[in-house]
């Protein structure tokens, strides 16, 4: 799993707090200014790694803090004999432990970190399960 640099985090949190309509490229530029080692990720590399994750947190504190479920404006019902869904705690768990999964997944730069992550696959099962079970 790449690693993370928190002073870069913060930089591009501060950043994105300014100025949230920040094109990439920018943020990028600015970003290998504050730390000539991001040069070395790709612009893809560099926004799966952090203002994705930045935005990801801000967007999940922003729904925790309205109390609101995901909106959909969908008139379909649900399948018959579809599974009841969990509660909310149960569901939010699963659904953050499955967010992290995928970001996992985007993260890996190669082949072996693609194949490191699918091989932890089991302790994503067990967060997922202690979730559903939590509730």
């Amino acid at each position: 799993m790449p690693e993370v640099d928190e002073r870069v985090m913060k930089f591009v949190e501060e950043a994105l707090k300014k100025n949230p309509q920040i094109q990439l490229q920018d943020l990028y530029e600015r970003t290998v200014k504050f730390d000539r080692a991001m040069g070395k990720l790709s612009k893809r590399q560099f926004n799966a790694r952090y203002p994705l994750q930045v935005k990801r947190r801000r967007a999940l504190k922003a729904k925790a803090r309205s109390g609101k479920k995901g909106g959909g404006s969908s008139s379909r019902s649900k399948p018959r004999g579809a599974p009841a869904t969990p509660p909310d705690s149960s569901r939010d768990a699963v659904r953050g432990v499955l967010l992290q999964f995928a970001t996992d997944i985007a993260a890996a730069e190669e082949r072996k970190d693609l194949v490191k992550v699918l091989a932890g696959v089991d302790q994503y099962v067990d967060l997922v399960l202690r979730g559903v079970e939590g509730s």
